[in-house]
């Protein structure tokens, strides 16, 4: 492997060296699934720049410019003539970047250094010693496209479809048998195919993260899902060709792609390696012709009923559980309340996207019953985590606010205030009271009381203990405490992180149990729904994140 030279993945160094040394490799990259045939590797899949863009530019003419080239210098070295021809068709690409304003490709322009090693790169790459087979770009593209979806923090490592999810034979042999339909009749694929709302998503309403199985995602993902399928090789079109012929072809096609995979794969992963030794994949390729027979499943033309039943419908508790925890995972505690916000929503839309999927999906609603979206109090917390709560930090807030009542009508962190900032029943009423009343009525501790009491009622909450108003009330008359505005960010602050992680935990706690699944994604979007108008609540007011340098630090119970 020469990646360490360059500090670039080794399989984009390949796609572009073989398709310097063969421009006919090019036809592998074609989608023939397209009424007008494209190709699906795409110069953004790269992830460095310099490679994306001399493929970017073997399709906007560097190709045509080789061959002129080679006619015109027969006798000269076909890897400098490469390179000179590339590096050609590349200037005049950033020419057209920097007339419309691209800083970068203005700079690049000028400076003589970086074509100079762009030429050598390009030339060696080029050259024939170069340990990559154009015969293979097809899979080398493959896992460049894949590399860029399913990003892997392991060297070598191109992407990892799904989590792996502990189930019996039986839902494996129900699994093979909706990939043995469409292996058996590839117009089957039609079955699972939706118009889904955003343009960035699959067309395909069953998904590779669906099966419990990496090894049953991965070939679907071969199959249907990913770029350059099975379902598009010209010879699982070719009415020539018995069902037999078809699905050999098929499967040699995943076979293949399975086998690159974990070649790319078994430099970081051992699991990938063993694989290899133990030539698993060729065993997976005989399964998968005795699953392409018609009588494997009752009836192959029921996959994509069931796919619904044994593989979608099961998989969405464990989605939404992985979807809840991730909340904690990232870090409810260190992380900004900004990037909290982003998770939130990010979740919210994947939620949706889950219930698009499923909407889409033949379902059989027999036995289903109607959405439960009673809101539920949140399970007891563990010990060992946040409560995220603050009684004297929501003391000091009410005794501030009592004593100049004004703070919530000034343009300071106390007007962001909400009652759910106050977690105990008294300071909670005290602040809707304060709310409620004019200034002056505000600090009349009998006025204050008497409409605290009064709201209480009103919403069938619990009374409130006079003691407890009482010594609030004294505190406010004896007590100098520093304005509400340090103490109300630190509120809202904890607000925000204790929704977050209560709605995880709820989603949590329904996701283990049986419920239906369309209802069990309906509540999980309420529950983040509210997470999320919190922390939008928090920036839509530019309440700034609190800092250990200059407020005081809120004691967290």
């Amino acid at each position: 492997m020469k990646n360490a030279e360059y500090g670039v993945p080794q399989h984009e160094l390949n796609a572009l060296s073989s398709l310097l040394r063969d421009q006919n490799a090019v036809h592998q990259l074609v989608n023939w699934s397209l009424p007008e045939p494209q190709y699906w590797l795409m110069a953004k899949h790269f992830k460095t720049a310099w490679i994306g863009d001399a493929f970017h530019a073997l399709l906007v003419g560097g190709f045509r410019h080789i061959e002129e080239r080679l006619r015109a210098y027969p006798n000269a070295d076909r890897s400098h003539v490469t390179a000179d021809a590339v590096i050609a068709t590349m200037r005049g690409v950033y020419q057209q970047r920097a007339d419309a304003g691209d800083q970068n490709a203005y700079a690049a322009l000028n400076s003589s250094e970086y074509w100079a090693q762009l030429h050598r790169n390009i030339r060696h790459l080029a050259h024939p010693s170069w340990p990559s087979n154009p015969q293979h770009v097809r899979h080398d593209a493959y896992v460049v496209a894949r590399a860029d979806t399913h990003p892997s923090p392991k060297e070598e490592v191109p992407f990892e479809l799904v989590r792996s999810r502990g189930y019996d034979d039986d839902a494996r042999h129900r699994e093979l048998a909706v990939i043995g339909a469409i292996l058996n009749d590839p117009s089957r694929a039609g079955q699972f195919w939706y118009t889904p709302s955003s343009s960035d998503a699959s067309p395909y309403w069953l998904q590779p993260q669906d099966f419990g199985d990496p090894a049953t995602a991965e070939i679907w993902d071969a199959l249907v899902t990913g770029p350059d399928p099975a379902i598009a090789l010209p010879e699982a079109n070719d009415p020539r060709l018995t069902p037999h012929e078809r699905a050999a072809a098929m499967v040699q096609h995943i076979s293949t792609r399975l086998q690159y995979s974990d070649y790319h794969r078994a430099t970081g992963d051992d699991a990938a390696k063993a694989r290899l030794d133990a030539n698993v994949n060729q065993k997976i390729a005989a399964y998968l012709m005795k699953a392409s027979a018609p009588d494997f499943s009752p009836n192959p033309n029921n996959a994509a009923r069931y796919a619904v039943t044994f593989i979608l419908e099961p998989s969405i508790p464990a989605a939404v559980e992985d979807l809840a925890g991730q909340v904690r995972e990232y870090g409810l505690a260190d992380a900004s309340l900004g990037n909290v916000s982003l998770d939130l929503s990010t979740i919210e839309y994947s939620l949706g996207q889950l219930a698009e999927r499923l909407d889409a999906a033949p379902r059989s609603l027999a036995g289903y019953s109607g959405p439960d979206l009673t809101p539920a109090d949140p399970p007891e917390q563990d010990q060992n985590q946040p409560s995220y709560t603050s009684r004297p930090l929501e003391r000091s807030v009410i005794i501030s606010l009592i004593q100049n009542p004004s703070q919530l009508n000034q343009a300071s962190h106390a007007r962001s205030l909400a009652e759910q900032d106050f977690t105990q029943p008294e300071h909670r009423w005290l602040f809707n009271a304060v709310q409620s009343l004019s200034p002056d009525a505000a600090q009349d501790p009998w006025l204050l009381a008497d409409q605290a009491h009064k709201l209480a009622r009103f919403h069938d909450a619990p009374a409130l203990n006079p003691e407890e108003l009482g010594n609030i009330f004294h505190a406010a008359r004896t007590l100098r405490v520093p304005p509400a505005e340090q103490a109300a960010g630190h509120l809202i602050t904890m607000t925000v992180r204790r929704t977050a992680r209560d709605a995880s935990t709820v989603i949590q706690a329904a996701a283990q149990r049986t419920l239906d699944p369309r209802a069990l994604i309906d509540r999980s979007r309420q529950q983040f729904q509210q997470a999320t108008h919190e922390a939008l609540r928090y920036h839509q007011h530019s309440v700034p994140e609190p800092s250990q340098h200059n407020t005081r630090q809120a004691t967290v119970a």
